[in-house]
């Protein structure tokens, strides 16, 4: 779902009204973001914020409700000064006429301020580049800490090794200054190699270190002379290799003394340990990594293009399942053999099972269809024949463009290996190429929610879950969240969470609540009667703040089902709460008045979480679940502490919902949490356990 896993943004809003500020951030909840976020309507307040250790995503300025004596491009300025990146949206209700003053004083996007399409697509993007620039910068220092430990590791190297590119030494160990009798410390960089190649030998060198250069060849070697100072010629075996150094595309040289014309045990093996198989001509997987690694390093430097191909063997399973290795085998390996003559001129390799990879030398889409067209024919065009058997032989094959946008290989092969199964739901036997996924726009997404959740309604396509909620300081009651999943039309389940927040404050998520009362009085019925230590979470959505007879209608249905309104702890959203403000007194006033419990879920996201639930005197408070991700983080949830501390101190029970893991789970111990939630305790389950111990 286009809802789920979205990273938390922290947000810094300059708007001098406090409700149009939290109206903004419901424009980013309602689209699944969680949310930190301060309202700034002073230089003060800004200077507090940067003060801090946060790092903040986004400002945003509201152009025409601006609080008064604050200008943009002082709060500009200062960001600047403080060495902040912080990218920067002003709203404006009249973009065309603003946006080139705005432009001026550093504004990074301007967005109508009725635009709120526009504007979560705008900060998506702008969000986007932040943290391609936040990685640059932690790649940059990653790599300065990479190449200092590899000079170490170099000076330290009893083999002499010389890194050149362009025929120019970047680089060369002391074992290499000494083995030229040069002093150990002496700088080579900037100098030509070949003036340290014997004048006869020195044309010959730099040419095939040219070739090796430009062909990208994993793996090579030469026989030479090297001069000495004092013109004396040492004998040298070179064995070359492509590698990157500061950033950039080099060959390294591994030069050892060569006294006769015989090669050596280990030179003969590395130069084995590149070599494809002498009976398909494919690599094995190694090998074929190291080839891949070698091309996006000369994808990335502008000297070459490639594609990837992921080559899948479709019949092998079903003929293995059938006949067993005694058949399977011989046939995987006439196809490893055709593949291989086939690719002869590029390079493929024996991936796992019934997959093969192959890069293929070329930019040009055109150029894969031929080459895989070529392909198909040659290995799938004719059946294997054995033990009087025709066997035929159905390929699908997926293409991936590496392009200078590329430098992770796992990413590539995945996506390879992804568009070959394309190829494989199109019935097999064709070439499909990676497409990146296109998100829909805002509204033709909800559109599209919409749609799921009225067919899942029609079709009772909707199941309830109960999962434990897990008393950490010893309780006399036993809590259950009900959970809520849909079926979608090809039998996969998502969790309401998933896509609640952009439905739940319409009329449609009415009708989903409802279910849920009806369907949880259903499956209860003959468990909760009588149960007084027994609380039931029920999350209802935002539209039930204005639906005057649902909560009367809720209890009937309640005390219909035998459950007592005592047991049933209604819960409603924060974002709801805030969006819901006028109403939201008088509807938890008379769900106590009934005799329900009352609850937040998704708390802390909003401007003044405190201040937003103090006037109701909730019995609950669920936390937002971007808080426990926190804690596998560096400062293992410190705002996630200091917000349970908080609350503690106010009298508030607090949960913890989605523990997933031991690493989230451990932290927890020591905050002073009430109760804690998730798959790491007990997963949920289609049946209300009322077994289950409810404390640790």
């Amino acid at each position: 779902m286009e809802l789920e896993n979205r990273e938390t943004l922290r947000i810094l809003v300059i708007d001098a009204s406090s409700s149009e500020a939290e109206a903004l951030l419901n424009v980013y909840r309602d689209a699944g973001y969680p949310t930190r976020a301060q309202h700034i309507i002073s230089m003060d307040d800004l200077d507090e914020a940067l003060s801090c250790d946060q790092k903040w995503d986004l400002m945003l300025f509201s152009n025409a409700e601006l609080p008064e004596g604050v200008l943009i491009q002082d709060m500009l300025e200062k960001v600047e000064q403080q060495g902040r990146d912080i990218p920067s949206i002003a709203l404006s209700e009249h973009p065309e006429d603003d946006m080139p003053e705005l432009l001026k004083q550093g504004i990074r996007s301007v967005v109508p301020s009725d635009n709120d399409e526009l504007l979560l697509l705008t900060s998506d993007r702008e969000v986007s580049d932040l943290h391609t620039r936040r990685n640059y910068r932690r790649m940059s220092v990653a790599l300065n800490e990479s190449e200092k430990q590899r000079r170490n590791l170099l000076n330290d190297q009893v083999d002499a090794i010389v890194y050149v590119a362009g025929g120019k030494i970047r680089y060369s160990n002391p074992a290499f200054n000494e083995m030229v009798g040069l002093d150990a410390n002496d700088n080579l960089a900037g100098k030509p190699f070949a003036d340290l190649i014997a004048q006869n030998d020195r044309k010959d060198v730099s040419e095939f270190l040219i070739n090796i250069e430009d062909s990208g060849q994993a793996l090579a070697a030469i026989q030479c002379p090297l001069v000495r100072k004092g013109d004396n010629e040492i004998p040298v075996r070179v064995i070359v290799s492509p590698t990157s150094f500061e950033g950039t595309y080099t060959l390294s040289l591994l030069v050892r003394s060569h006294d006769d014309n015989v090669e050596t045990a280990s030179d003969k093996q590395e130069i084995e340990a590149v070599r494809p198989d002498t009976e398909t001509h494919l690599f094995d997987k190694k090998q074929f990594s190291n080839q891949l690694d070698v091309a996006v390093q000369r994808v990335v430097s502008g000297r070459d293009k490639f594609a990837l191909l992921c080559i899948t063997l479709d019949s092998l399973r079903e003929l293995h399942a059938k006949s067993g290795k005694r058949i399977s085998q011989p046939v995987y390996r006439e196809v490893s053999r055709r593949l291989g003559l086939s690719l002869l001129e590029h390079k493929a390799g024996s991936w796992n099972g019934d997959c093969f990879m192959a890069l293929i030398q070329t930019g040009d889409e055109k150029s894969v269809q031929e080459l895989s067209g070529q392909v198909l024919h040659d290995v799938a065009g004719q059946v294997v024949e054995l033990e009087g058997q025709e066997i035929p032989v159905q390929l699908s094959i997926g293409a991936v463009m590496i392009n200078d946008a590329c430098s992770d290989t796992q990413t590539l092969l995945v996506r390879a290996k992804h568009t070959a199964v394309v190829s494989q739901k199109k019935g097999g036997g064709c070439l499909s190429f990676y497409k990146k996924r296109r998100i829909s726009a805002v509204s033709s997404v909800e559109k599209h929610l919409a749609g799921m959740v009225s067919q899942a309604l029609q079709k009772n396509n909707f199941k309830l879950f109960y999962q434990p909620i897990i008393s950490l300081k010893g309780s006399t009651e036993k809590h259950f969240d009900i959970q809520l999943r849909m079926r979608d039309v090809r039998g996969r389940e998502h969790e309401s969470t998933c896509f609640r927040s952009k439905l739940d404050k319409s009329t449609l998520w009415s009708k989903v609540d409802r279910w849920q009362v009806i369907q949880a009085g259903k499956e209860l019925l003959d468990s909760m009667q009588n149960k007084k230590n027994v609380r039931l979470f029920f999350h209802l959505g935002g539209n039930a703040f204005q639906e005057k007879d649902f909560l009367p209608w809720m209890s009937v249905a309640f005390k219909a089902a035998g459950i007592p309104n005592s047991a049933i702890v209604i819960e409603m959203s924060e974002q709801n709460i805030v969006r819901f403000h006028k109403e939201a007194p008088k509807f938890f006033e008379t769900v106590r008045g009934m005799g329900f419990h009352t609850g937040v879920s998704e708390f802390g996201c909003s401007l003044k979480p405190m201040e937003t639930i103090e006037p109701f005197n909730l019995d609950y408070v669920k936390l937002d679940p971007s808080f426990t991700k926190d804690l596998t983080k560096e400062d293992e949830g410190k705002e996630l502490k200091d917000m349970i501390k908080v609350l503690a101190d106010k009298g508030q029970k607090v949960i913890v919902p989605e523990v997933k893991s031991a690493v989230e789970m451990a932290p927890l111990w020591h905050t002073g949490v009430d109760f804690i939630q998730g798959d790491f305790v007990q997963e949920p389950s289609s049946d209300l356990d009322l077994g289950f111990e409810g404390d640790f």
